[in-house]
This record gives structure tokens, sequence and C-alpha cells, in this order.
């Protein structure tokens, strides 16, 4: 289902049970910090039932190859969901369709530059510039702001920050939100996956103290900063996420890891209206708010960023 640094995700079948499960594989020899990883995110999510966060449910070790079983979500990545919602298409690749990413294990740099549009190209033929200027044209932005398309989005976030504020009740914040970091099922029913990085707001450990974990891309100030961060950074993830999703790339795209930390630091990305200027101007506006430098600028709570959310989708579905 999906491969990165950190090992990789199969679609296994319990042979106890007969139900189908999500693998995650570490490799052979993984090192200490692969494996705290993949039992901290067992012991966060173990206990934790929510619709729209995925569910874990057995960790072990095979033949020195570490393991966790989780739930299998039948559906797409959100971006490639975007791209069919309202078409008369089964919610599943076709045939010779490329193979989605899946579950991301990478907590890198090599997240796509411009998924949401380039997973609408692959499937439209259409040709998207993604240079820092470039101001889409009226049938990119035409695809973008289709109403379902958009609706579908809000949709899909608002459900997405019901599962953030429930792991944020209860002391979680996950650290590594992004769009592929999300799955949508064929009820389409959004579900946050991958919580390798999960971790305890008032966890005063140092192991992660000055370090920069997570996604570059869609990562907060603070957590570039490598400092301790909260509830507040997830929901600056979810307003970059939502940001590509609006204009078809990141908020920001220099190459060079340090110029792109030195950039989500210091720097404001191009407005989404300027990017698409037929974006609704409510979404534009929650994406500055999320996407705040400061924390305490941001909105307070994934609750009310999802009350936001679904009034935008209703506006949408209403015009």
């Amino acid at each position: 289902m999906g491969r990165g640094g950190l090992g990789a995700v199969y679609r296994a079948i319990d042979s106890r049970s007969g139900d189908t499960v999500a693998l995650k594989l570490l490799p052979p020899g993984s090192d200490s910090i692969a494996l705290a990883r993949l039992e901290r995110e067992f012991r966060a999510l173990r206990a934790l039932q929510h619709p729209n966060i995925v569910r874990v449910l057995e960790l072990g070790e095979e033949d020195g190859i570490p393991w966790l079983s989780m739930e299998f979500v039948e559906g797409l990545v959100l971006r490639d969901f975007l791209t069919v919602v309202g078409d008369p298409v089964p919610l599943e690749p076709d045939a010779g369709y490329p193979v989605s990413e899946g579950v991301d294990l990478d907590v890198l740099f090599d997240e796509p530059d411009s998924g949401a549009l380039l997973a609408a190209a692959r499937c439209r033929q259409f040709s998207f510039r993604t240079d820092l200027d470039a101001v889409l044209t009226d049938l990119e932005q035409e695809e973008l702001d289709r109403a379902q398309r958009l609706a579908a989005l809000c949709e899909s976030l608002a459900q997405i920050c019901d599962g953030l504020h429930f792991i944020h009740a209860r002391g979680l914040v996950h650290r590594d939100l992004k769009p592929s970091n999300i799955l949508v099922n064929t009820a389409h029913r959004a579900i946050l996956v991958d919580f390798g990085l999960v971790k305890r707001m008032q966890d005063d450990r140092v192991t992660d103290a000055g370090r920069t974990v997570g996604t570059y891309r869609y990562m907060s100030p603070e957590q570039a900063r490598g400092e301790k961060v909260d509830r507040k950074a997830d929901l600056y993830s979810v307003g970059a996420t939502l940001y590509e999703l609006l204009v078809g790339r990141p908020p920001f795209l220099q190459q060079n890891q340090l110029e792109l930390l030195e950039a989500i630091v210091g720097q404001k990305p191009p407005a989404v209206s300027q990017v698409n200027p037929g974006a609704p101007k409510g979404l534009c506006a929650l994406c500055d708010r999320l996407m705040c430098k400061r924390p305490e600028d941001r909105p307070a709570s994934a609750a009310e960023v999802a009350t936001v959310l679904r009034s935008e989708a209703s506006g949408l579905l209403r015009a």
C-alpha cells in the first residue's frame, strides 16, 4: 500500500479471523528511533476509538521484523478522492492507474509538490504550472473550484478536525498531518493515519528536543524550529493541507531543506486568492488564520475549524 524510509505498509489477511488489515513492517535491524515510533503509535492509539482516527490492532515481531497491524481503509488518499468526487466512476483506481502512495511512512522531504493538480492531470490530461508566480488558468480554476469538490474538501477536513479534537482532548498531538496521511473510504469517511510521530503534549522527555521531526512542507514554524508543540501545530498543518488542495501546490516550494525551513519560519506564502482567484473567500481567510506564524493567532481548537469548514461546505452546496 505504501513505502517509505521507515518501512512499508501492506494489505494483509489476519489468518485467525479472516479480516483484512493494514500491516506496517519495519525492516530487520531497524534503529531504536524507528522501533520507538512504532511502539509509540501503538500505545497512543490502542485505547482510542473514533471514526476519523485509524484503529491500531496489534504490535509484534516475527523473525526480527517488527510489525503493527491496523484497520484497513478501503478507499483513496484525499488528493485522489477529490479528483473523482462527483464523477460517475468507482471510488478506486482503474486497472493500470498508478498505485496511490497509500500510507506514507516518510517523515522527511519527499512529499509531492503539486499532488492535487498532478492527480487531476493524470486523470484528465491537464498541464499545470507550479512555479512560484503562477496563477491558475481558467481551466485549472474550474477543475479545483468545482462546488462539489470544494464541499467534499471541506467535509473531509472537518472530519479530520473531529478526529484531531478527539486526540487533542486526550493530550495527544499528531505532528505529521499532510494530504497523504488522510484516507477517504468508500462511504466518504475521512480517516487520519500514520501516528508514528504522535506525542503527548505534556511529555517532557527530550527525545525530540531541538530536532525537526515531521514532513517539512506541512509543519508549523515552531515545529520547524524543533520546539515543543501542542495542538496549534496540528492546526497549522491542517492549514497547509487546505492551502495545497485549494491551489494545487504546497505553501512553500523551496527544494533546499534549509531554505524551506527558513521560509516556513519567516516568510508568508503567496495568498490563496493570488494563485487561485476563484477560491472561496471564506476558505482563503481560514487558510490565513491556520497558517499564522504565531500559534496564539491561529484558531483556538480543531472543533472551531471543523465548524467553519462545515459552514463553508453548506454555502457551497446552496449556491
